[in-house]
């Protein structure tokens, strides 16, 4: 069995240390700059200097983080710590594994096996890294985009700060558009794009059921509000992609959850352990 430090005690991490074989794998503890981080615990395992994390003598040291700068920064640091063995960049399985594409791929399986009636839609669509897949994965189908296009709306913004959700700015991810995204699509012909203030986008569409939504706004008050306009129009079977569900940076996800739950009944959701902390929600 192998023993393993990981450098960088955050989001990204803490879910590799989930992801880790445990069979395999024994991981000694976590090494991060974030001096308060010191002394605790993630897991069961101790969280501490790199420095201290490198002198356990590890046999393989694993960069917890995507960023190439930072990666390159915790490498140098192990390595001036006297760290001669093997490194492992999650930077590098990032770029070549996807959990949550994968499992997207999975649902669209199930869905069409079953026969699932119904459109597809994203909320939240960004680029269209997302878009393009289920555009691919349903070609019969409509594909209704959500998304201002502008990046973060203001209305949303001042929920977010008012709530300590996120440190979310007004215009994030803004850097998009309409023709960018449907230049991606196999079959844009299918596109049906709704840019705007959601729910605002959604009128006209009160009638519509669906087989599988992606939500991923980010933010508490559009993804609360993704729940209950898509959750009850959802196929018997159908199923929601929930961006940011464990995600730390955007806690208003979660929050939105809870809310939903509380005011309609529990949800069959389950937790996926992919970076970004995404969940999948049945319908029955």
């Amino acid at each position: 069995m192998d023993t393993i430090v990981i450098l960088g005690a955050g989001q990204f991490g803490r879910a590799a240390s989930r992801l880790s074989n445990l069979d395999h794998l024994r991981i000694l503890a976590f090494g991060d700059n974030a001096k308060k981080l010191w002394g605790t615990a993630i897991g069961g395992v101790k969280v501490c200097s790199v420095e201290d994390a490198v002198s356990l003598k590890p046999d393989l040291i694993l960069i917890g983080v995507t960023d190439r700068d930072r990666t390159g920064q915790l490498k140098d640091q192990a390595l001036r710590a006297g760290f001669t063995g093997r490194f492992l960049l999650l930077g590098d399985l990032y770029q070549y594994f996807d959990i949550r594409s994968a499992t997207l791929f999975n649902m669209a399986d199930r869905l069409l096996q079953r026969k699932v009636p119904g459109d597809v839609a994203e909320l939240g669509v960004y680029k269209g890294d997302t878009a393009w897949k289920l555009n691919l994965l349903f070609p019969d189908r409509k594909l209704y985009l959500f998304d201002t296009f502008a990046g973060f709306d203001p209305r949303d913004i001042a929920k977010e700060e008012s709530s300590g959700y996120s440190r979310a700015q007004v215009g994030d991810f803004g850097d998009t558009s309409e023709r960018a995204v449907l230049t991606r699509l196999p079959y844009p012909e299918q596109a049906i794009i709704r840019k705007g203030f959601f729910p605002e986008t959604a009128k006209g569409l009160e009638e519509a059921s669906f087989c599988l939504v992606s939500l991923d706004a980010d933010l508490y008050a559009p993804l609360l509000a993704g729940l209950e306009y898509f959750y009850p129009r959802l196929s018997p079977g159908g199923m929601i992609c929930l961006h940011d569900y464990g995600n730390p940076r955007f806690s208003g996800a979660a929050q939105a959850v809870a809310d939903y739950e509380a005011a309609h009944g529990s949800l069959c959701l389950v937790p996926l352990c992919d970076l970004h902390g995404s969940a999948v929600i049945v319908a029955p």
